[in-house]
């Protein structure tokens, strides 16, 4: 009886252990993402705006992907110990999709899949996460508590200039400014 308790244990552990490593393995990141970015030029923006006559900036995808990952850089701790790794994001408009890959407590790699709107709401650009998945599985809203991320855009640019309105295109969020603010 005790040695059939200890086989019936043994095997529940062996298991458990390999659901445990099939679960790790399945929320493991599909590349290797990193926070790297590079700061936008004002003064190339400035020129661009210069040549076209317009006041307007465009801002790329990329760059978009450069002011939010200089943002998650300062905030890379998450709720439920969790740290951000990386994030490599496709603008769509208001919609921002995010390929986030985390570390949970410091061991276990997960990558995520986020969606986040984006909206103008001056002086910030605001972006609202609105739902997260793990390999097309749904996570909990409760799972991923994350806030609003507040980007000044106003901060970028000289105190004589302001900003008149933001809006959002397929792959660029156009910028109008207005002078002496």
């Amino acid at each position: 009886m005790l040695k059939r308790l200890g086989i019936s244990l043994l095997v529940l552990m062996a298991g458990l252990f390999l659901l445990a490593v099939l679960l790790i393995r399945w929320v493991k990141p599909a590349e290797t993402l990193d926070l790297a970015y590079q700061d936008i030029s004002i003064v190339s923006k400035l020129e661009a705006m210069l040549v076209n006559r317009k006041l307007e900036v465009r801002l790329s995808e990329s760059e978009i992907n450069d002011i939010v990952k200089k943002q998650l850089s300062s905030h890379r701790e998450l709720p439920h110990d969790l740290e951000i790794d990386g994030a490599k994001l496709h603008l769509d408009g208001s919609r921002l999709d995010a390929d986030v890959n985390v570390t949970w407590q410091e061991r276990v790699p997960v990558g995520v899949h986020m969606v986040f709107s984006l909206a103008w709401q001056p002086p910030n650009l605001v972006i609202t996460p609105q739902q997260a998945d793990v390999r097309g599985k749904l996570l909990p809203a409760s799972w991923i508590t994350l806030p609003q991320t507040v980007i000044p855009l106003e901060s970028y640019l000289p105190k004589l200039i302001g900003i008149r309105a933001v809006t959002f295109e397929k792959d660029a969020v156009v910028v109008q400014f207005k002078a002496f603010q």
